[in-house]
């Protein structure tokens, strides 16, 4: 406990704890808003997967989704033109079964009516344009529905600017009544999905070999629309915060545990000199080492779930009013980071700590030679990127990253490197900055 009157070993513990407190706030952070993301998105697709198709899908399909737990949904979309006596109108039509909406809300006026059989609901504006109301009739095809209702917001309506006529939606089974599906008539049939990640999966590997170039299958992520853009912009904003924070947790824990180390050389060498073997001194460093990481991991944690909270305050305008809790992933990524940090960048400093000699309590210019840095920094930072590419699916914004830290580093070295050649030929005349100096270019590895 002496050891923690350090400054040093102070900064290593805060360094760390602050590297875990990062990562598990914006973890959790990141992890409710896919939840909620992912809650919302399939309201606002009416399904979990959707099968697109210019002509009707073999029968067998749905049967086979329907056998695995899933449920399906059919909507034909066409154009057609309906008529309030003898005033025509082009119609956007929607033909839904009793399954319409699987997830969201149809949102009618008045307030939960379906599309029954024999009855259609109309978009306010083509209601207008044929000066009916709720109650009246109008002509589809070859067949007179009943109004109905009025269709305010459809969950799955997204956003199409070619679509210029109005809504009218009726129910699949009055289609055939109408006589307006002729060959060669231009209709698009959706079927949508929905069940567990597992069941849509296993349903996915069996559906895809079969499909041809008239059909299409995509969720949220495939979706082309301007919701699956927006979840696509924000998982790789949480992708990018998330590296930037592993990257910087990374140098601050290095600069802290290697200045922590450098403090401690006399240490060492005194207790060498005192009789001290290398097993009692690895046991000393693992025990302390252990210490500081579980006395980081719950100041660390804690502070994490205070920065989480706040962070919920400040963004609470642009997120969901209701966010769904984080999973224990948060936790794991965090401890996971904070251990694999202070092994990758911790060890290289206690080995050094470990070999430090007895003649250094003479000479504090003796320096142990293990793991030369100019070999342990690029093994370092490829196991950096071997991970960070396994845990993150070698995504191109960890690449385009990746490269821009390198070559800024780069950029950084070739600066440093010119000034030190211009240090090594400056003549100065006071002689604290010539020892400072000369610490500096007696190992230009370190400096640099």
């Amino acid at each position: 406990w002496r050891e923690w009157r350090s400054p040093s070993l102070i900064i290593v513990w805060l360094a760390l704890s602050l590297a875990v407190a990062c990562v598990l706030a914006l973890g959790s952070i990141s992890d409710r808003m896919e939840k909620g993301l992912s809650q919302q998105s399939r309201e606002f697709m009416a399904g979990d997967r959707t099968l697109q198709s210019s002509r009707e899908v073999p029968k067998a399909w749905l049967e086979e989704a329907r056998k695995r737990g899933l449920n399906v949904g059919e909507q034909l979309t066409f154009a057609t033109m309906t008529f309030a006596g003898d005033t025509p109108q082009l119609a956007s039509v929607k033909a839904v079964d009793s399954v319409y909406p699987m997830y969201g809300e149809l949102q009618t006026r008045p307030d939960g009516v379906k599309p029954q059989p024999g009855s259609v609901l109309l978009a306010p504006r083509l209601m207008a344009l044929l000066n009916l109301k709720t109650g009246d009739t109008i002509d589809v095809g070859d067949v007179t529905l009943r109004i109905a209702g009025e269709v305010v917001q459809e969950p799955d309506s997204g956003f199409n600017p070619f679509q210029m006529a109005p809504r009218l939606m009726m129910n699949m089974a009055d289609v055939a009544k109408t006589g307006a599906i002729q060959p060669g008539s231009r209709v698009m049939w959706r079927y949508k999905f929905g069940g567990t990640p597992q069941q849509l999966a296993g349903y996915e590997s069996w559906l895809l070999p079969q499909l041809k170039p008239e059909h299409r299958w995509y969720g949220l992520e495939q979706d082309d629309g301007a919701l699956g853009k927006s979840l696509e912009r924000s998982q790789q904003f949480l992708l990018l915060s998330a590296l930037l924070t592993l990257l910087l947790a990374v140098a601050a824990v290095a600069v802290a545990m290697s200045h922590y180390c450098r403090s401690r050389y006399d240490l060492v060498a005194i207790l060498k000199t005192l009789g001290a073997g290398r097993a009692q001194l690895r046991k000393l460093i693992i025990g302390q080492w252990l210490m500081v990481l579980g006395l980081s991991a719950v100041t660390g944690g804690a502070i994490g779930l205070l920065f989480e909270n706040i962070l919920l305050v400040l963004l609470k305008p642009v997120l969901p009013a209701d966010l769904p809790p984080a999973s224990l992933w948060p936790w794991l990524w965090a401890l996971g980071a904070m251990t694999v940090i202070s092994l990758l960048v911790g060890l290289r400093p206690y080995r050094l700590l470990l070999a430090t000699q007895p003649l250094r309590v003479l000479r504090r210019d003796v320096v142990a030679r293990v793991w030369p840095l100019k070999i342990y920094l690029p093994v370092a930072c490829a196991v950096v990127v071997a991970l960070l590419a396994g845990l993150m699916g070698g995504s191109m914004l960890l690449w385009a990253v990746l490269a821009g830290a390198v070559i800024l580093a780069l950029l950084c070295g070739l600066v440093g490197w010119m000034l030190l050649n211009v240090l090594r030929g400056m003549t100065l005349t006071s002689l604290p900055l010539r020892l400072a100096v000369s610490r500096l270019l007696r190992q230009p590895w370190s400096t640099l």
